[in-house]
């Protein structure tokens, strides 16, 4: 996902000033995108340490009756 993101945003950046007609179009699409892209390397940085901090507290989770799966 985010190899794609960025393939996008280098492409956007390429043509972002070239089309006058589009250009603020443009420029919107790459804002979002970077944003959405911000997003989601700040949700998979949240994630692993969740599961970090998970993988820590395995062996207390299951001493208080909780599965490795999270049921």
């Amino acid at each position: 996902m985010k190899d794609k993101a960025i393939k996008i945003l280098n492409r956007l950046d390429l043509v972002k000033n070239l089309d006058p007609y589009n250009q603020k179009l443009l420029h919107d699409c790459f804002d979002v995108i970077m944003d959405l892209h911000d997003e989601v390397v700040r949700l998979e940085t949240h994630n692993n340490r969740l599961l970090h901090v998970i993988y820590q507290n395995q062996s207390e989770l299951e001493s208080l009756g909780y599965e490795s799966t999270g049921e």
